[in-house]
């Protein structure tokens, strides 16, 4: 079925919209396909379609981090300023900006550095997001839908509610289409709503190559990650079969010595699963001084209260990610002898 959203709170979305003479649109820091998908699809229909036939506001596209390189191809990606290579121009961007739409994150936690610019803004704050604990303190208007394939899919429905099947043109509909593979792992997951397969169908009518979107997405490995892959799955893979769980890990030296990036890191995390009896499977890493987690589930345990619960974390159910307060070897532990006893319950 389609989904139906609340007229009157997209009636005070574009009462923003239409009195905004200076747009911020933002998203998430270390950006996936829906967070740059959500950026771009933003911008084409807001210039082809909301302000179309009338002036149109200046728009500013902003990433905490550079748009990762599967999605560069995606139209307009070169209009992203990012806060890596000149965050002094993003906050006075933020600054400039009558009107912040932010866009699959949901906290001013989510895009550091510039949460500070944001807070600090007197800007009207609009939020579009598919997660879960909105920061409903800054950002006045708020669609949200928790769990929700993709925020990507969430902006097919805003924008088709608003004006129609017309203005989702074709760089629009590529856009989403991206976010929405990235989101469901080409539709392995998060797939349980049938909206997600009504916006799929409609968005496939326009030239997106669903071949073409899923080998950039998924059979884009360079030789490196493959290394990186293979000394992982050799050296720092343990898995606890008996709990269904298992996990990988890397620090910092190790990634050097691998010559490796935050980049070269992004998907493997899934590979714990493609074993039958493995449920639940970690990946910790330590990137750019921080540890992180990345948090994935087959059935029934959720990931996302796990890693808010422990590391003050979230995301989805069965997807989730979440930057560690402790060291890495602390983290392992923590990791470790709490999903090891929530699980020995679960599976008892």
């Amino acid at each position: 079925m389609p989904l139906t959203l609340d007229n009157e709170l997209l009636e005070r979305f574009a009462h923003h919209l239409d009195k905004a003479q200076n747009i911020v649109i933002i998203s998430h820091m270390n950006p996936d396909g829906d967070a740059v998908g959500s950026l771009l699809a933003s911008y084409h229909w807001l210039i082809t379609s909301f302000f179309a036939g009338r002036q149109q506001p200046a728009i500013h596209l902003l990433l905490p981090h550079p748009c990762p390189a599967d999605a560069r191809y995606l139209p307009g990606s070169d209009l992203i300023v990012d806060a890596t290579n000149d965050v002094q121009q993003c906050e006075q961007l933020i600054a400039d900006a009558d009107l912040i739409l932010g866009v699959d994150f949901n906290s001013p936690s989510r895009v550091q550095p510039l949460n500070k610019a944001i807070q600090d803004s007197q800007a009207t704050k609009m939020l579009v997001d598919h997660h879960h604990n909105q920061d409903d303190t800054v950002f006045g208007t708020i669609i949200a839908i928790p769990d929700l394939s993709s925020t990507c899919e969430l902006l097919y429905w805003i924008f088709v509610q608003l004006i129609g099947d017309s203005s989702v043109t074709d760089p629009v509909a590529r856009c989403l289409y991206h976010g929405i593979n990235t989101d469901t792992g080409s539709f392995a997951y998060a797939c349980e709503d049938t909206s997600l397969y009504e916006a799929t169908a409609a968005l496939v009518k326009h030239p997106v190559n669903p071949a073409d979107v899923h080998n950039r997405l998924f059979n884009n490995y360079s030789v490196k990650k493959m290394r990186i892959l293979s000394f992982l799955l050799s050296q720092r893979f343990k898995i606890f079969e008996p709990e269904h769980f298992a996990y990988l890990y890397l620090d910092a030296d190790d990634l050097e010595q691998l010559q490796g990036t935050a980049e070269d890191l992004e998907g493997l995390v899934n590979y714990t699963l493609m074993m039958e009896p493995i449920h639940v499977g970690v990946f910790v890493k330590e990137t750019d001084g921080k540890v992180r987690l990345s948090l994935r589930s087959k059935y029934d345990f959720d990931v996302n209260s796990f890693a808010k619960r422990h590391f003050g974390g979230g995301g989805h159910t069965q997807a989730a990610g979440a930057t560690s307060p402790y060291d890495f070897q602390t983290t392992i532990k923590i990791l470790e002898d709490n999903m090891l006893k929530e699980l020995s319950t679960l599976y008892k």
